[in-house]
């Protein structure tokens, strides 16, 4: 054989070895990737010390392994301590027979335990004693055997129990069926009754069928038909003739109940019957039940009760006071004229709503508790800048309700007329006073004025003419404030004349400018042409100087005070104003009241005699006072 003839064999044989190899490598691509993609457990160990040599990724998930953590322990390691007993007949099986298929139970690696199915097979690899082992988890099918058991078991039970009420059922049957004729016996003798009954009671009863024959009337309504010309005896006649007609309301609402199957009530006076009626209607699978209440007494007592209402009502909507009804949940349920003339159609609204127009419940309402101790009370409230006196009482309506009747009545005017009278009496009281010190005083200031005019008539003193002049002429305005405190308590003669407001506020700028400049103040004016007004100067003077001095002691050195005058719709205004703190809105309400004062050696007399003063010139004085300051405005009416 020649060289090339033996190399070309061992070259075909080269080859045929490597298409071998590559089928075998195929091969085992195949089996490799079996083992690894089943869905079962598998593992390879060796036979004889049980070490693990191979896993696939459902063992080692079945197990809660990684990929390596089962490499080098042995397949007993995951069975369970009690499984291990089973290890022996095992092995021999499996070494006896070349396969073994057991349950068991095996430990994953956090500690828990599941039952598997498992099918083992030892094989040989070059002398190598091999295991190929099988396992899939069969918690599933466990559960499910056992709840198969459970069934079987209930099944069992049920049949028994089944069986057992299937004889207490004949037996029951058979007492019923004793019961029954006892009941048939008894039923008998209760239509008896019933039919007894019906002939005995005051209310008409008839008796319809589909077909409109009447099947039964009894004792009462035949009476009553019989009084007014009608066959008494009405069994066996078609309800549906002219004469039912008379009244269409009853034809009609027996029409409707027979057709639709719903139960009708109402009530109308029968020209048929001749009386007032309550219907009622019901549907019965065999017709229709009509059931008629002669309620002619009821009627004249609910006509006596609407009149005795309509006279409650005119009393009540004749009264003055605002009166309501309240329910529980502070709905409006009545209300008289009066309360609707002043809120408005109130009747079903809150009455927080309607009264002080708020969404919810007055803070310090006193409904809840009247409800709840039932008790009556009576207080005081201001809504819309009114002060109401509020007289509340619970009560019972018929119908079970709970209800409080509450009257409003408005004392706002008598509260300021309360008010009026303590001031008077202040005055009064103030005059009084004035009368008895008036000739004290008046002597002093009498010897002070009579110096001053000496001292004034000196040569040397000649350059203090001017200061001589103004403190005689305060002298002078002292003694006519002595006597206008004699007027505060009672009126006197008005000596007016034409008088200019922004004339007589200039003749005061030295004296208002020494007061602002001895208390480190600024004195503002803002005085326009305006025309003249009828007066009293020394009341004008006396009014301004009184205001002013007010606001220079209301403001901390620095501040300003303003004096201004205008004309505005033919009237003459005089405004003041401070930087002070202003006023509490309580004393701003009982400004003018003689001794109120919020000064710590004050009199309580300046705004008394500034008010009377303003009253006698039919003028308006308005404060209006914030954290800013106090201003004061005095409107003075111009005349033509």
């Amino acid at each position: 054989m020649s060289e090339g003839k033996k190399i070309l064999e061992l070259e075909q044989k080269v080859a045929n070895l490597e298409i071998t190899l590559s089928k075998l490598q195929e091969d085992n691509g195949v089996w490799d990737r079996i083992f690894r993609d089943n869905y079962w457990g598998m593992m390879i160990c060796d036979a004889i010390s049980g070490e693990l040599i191979k896993t696939n990724p459902s063992y080692e998930e079945m197990h809660g392994y990684g990929p390596s953590e089962l490499i080098g322990r042995t397949v007993y390691d995951v069975f369970a301590p009690e499984c291990h007993k089973d290890l022996p007949d095992i092995v021999r099986s499996i070494h006896d027979y070349g396969h073994c298929t057991y349950k068991t139970v095996h430990i994953r690696k956090d500690g828990s335990r599941f039952p598997v199915h498992t099918d083992s097979y030892e094989i040989a690899i070059h002398g190598k004693r091999l295991r190929v082992v099988s396992v899939w988890d069969i918690t599933e099918i466990d559960q499910n055997e056992k709840e198969l058991a459970l069934y079987r078991e209930s099944l069992e039970d049920l049949v028994k129990s089944r069986t057992d009420d299937l004889e207490r059922a004949y037996e029951q049957l058979r007492i019923e069926m004793i019961q029954k004729e006892a009941a048939e016996k008894e039923l008998a003798k209760a239509n008896q009754e019933m039919i007894d009954t019906m002939e005995s009671i005051s209310d008409g009863f008839i008796a319809v069928n589909r077909q409109w024959v009447i099947t039964y009337t009894n004792l009462a309504i035949s009476r009553a038909l019989q009084m007014q010309g009608m066959p008494a005896n009405l069994v066996g006649s078609v309800f549906g003739t002219a004469i039912w007609q008379q009244d269409p309301i009853i034809w009609d609402s027996c029409q409707s109940v027979m057709k639709d199957g719903y139960p009708k009530r109402f009530e109308l006076y029968s020209k048929l019957i001749g009386h007032w009626i309550e219907f009622s209607i019901y549907p019965r699978e065999s017709g229709i039940s009509i059931f008629m209440r002669f309620i002619d007494d009821r009627k004249k007592l609910e006509k006596m009760v609407e009149e005795e209402h309509l006279r409650l009502y005119t009393l009540f909507n004749a009264f003055p006071g605002l009166i309501y009804v309240l329910e529980e949940n502070y709905t409006i349920r009545f209300a008289n004229h009066s309360f609707q003339e002043k809120f408005g159609h109130c009747k079903g609204q809150s009455c927080h709503n309607v009264i002080a127009d708020s969404n919810h419940p007055c803070s310090d309402c006193v409904i809840p508790l009247i409800v709840k101790n039932s008790t009556p009370s009576r207080n005081e409230r201001v809504y819309n800048h009114r002060l109401y006196e509020i007289y509340s009482q619970p009560y019972t309506d018929s119908d079970g309700t709970r209800l409080i009747f509450l009257v409003l009545i408005d004392i706002t005017d008598r509260k300021n007329a309360d008010r009026e009278f303590v001031r008077l009496e202040r005055l009064n009281m103030v005059g009084e006073m004035a009368a008895g010190i008036a000739h004290e005083v008046r002597n002093p200031l009498t010897t002070v004025r009579g110096f001053l005019q000496l001292l004034a008539s000196k040569d040397n003193t000649q350059p203090y003419y001017d200061y001589f002049k103004i403190m005689i002429e305060e002298l002078d305005r002292a003694n006519l404030i002595i006597t206008e405190y004699l007027s505060l308590a009672r009126d006197k003669p008005a000596d007016f004349s034409l008088v200019n407001l922004s004339k007589i506020v200039r003749s005061l700028v030295p004296l208002l400018s020494a007061d602002a400049l001895n208390q480190d103040k600024e004195i503002n004016l803002e005085l326009e042409l305006v025309p003249d007004i009828r007066g009293n100067e020394n009341e004008l003077r006396q009014l301004l100087l009184n205001l002013a001095r007010n606001g220079f002691e209301a403001m901390k050195p620095g501040g300003e005070l303003t004096i201004e005058t205008w004309e505005t719709d033919h009237c003459v205004i005089l405004r003041i104003s401070d930087q002070g703190e202003g006023l509490d809105p309580v004393f701003i309400e009982k400004i003018g009241t003689p001794f109120l004062t919020t000064k710590e050696r004050g009199t309580g007399l300046g705004l008394a005699i500034c008010q009377s003063i303003v009253v006698r010139h039919n003028a308006v004085m308005e404060f209006d006072s914030d954290s800013s300051g106090t201003t004061v405005c005095i409107k003075f009416p111009v005349i033509n």
